[in-house]
């Protein structure tokens, strides 16, 4: 990933959304099959306003981000666009740079890249996303 051979290009809004609405449609199949067994054992009520249920799929989706973001450096959406989250200094991200972009691209960090290079969430835990350009 770091190979100075290979040429890096920052991707733009329309690329990030798509890769954004890969991986959303990624992680609603994971959360689905995921809630089959709560549905299962609990007929379907233990879903609705149980606190235990939300907080197992909050920790799905962070565990899905933050498994292939630091171990990986992509999610399998960014894959498929040969796209890379990476540091500042080109090294894979840590936990906790993860859980910010989370975080700021829950509060719309996306937008800013209506108007500018990086995202909100980059600009904040220091990390951006580059594609490789063949």
């Amino acid at each position: 990933m770091s190979n100075s051979k290979i040429n890096y290009e920052n991707i733009g809004f329309i690329q990030s959304m798509i890769i954004c609405l890969y991986d959303l449609m990624l992680l609603f199949s994971v959360l689905f099959f995921m809630s089959l067994p709560w549905v299962t054992f609990f007929d379907g009520e233990a879903i609705k306003g149980n606190i235990a249920y939300q907080l197992y799929l909050l920790l799905i989706i962070l565990s899905y981000y933050l498994w292939f973001w630091v171990k990986h450096g992509q999610t399998l959406g960014m894959k498929s666009w040969k796209a890379y989250i990476v540091t500042e200094n080109n090294q894979k991200i840590t936990i906790s740079q993860g859980l910010i972009r989370i975080l700021m691209s829950l509060l719309g960090g996306h937008l800013l890249l209506i108007f500018y290079k990086k995202s909100l969430q980059d600009i904040i835990s220091k990390t951006y996303i580059q594609k490789i350009d063949n």
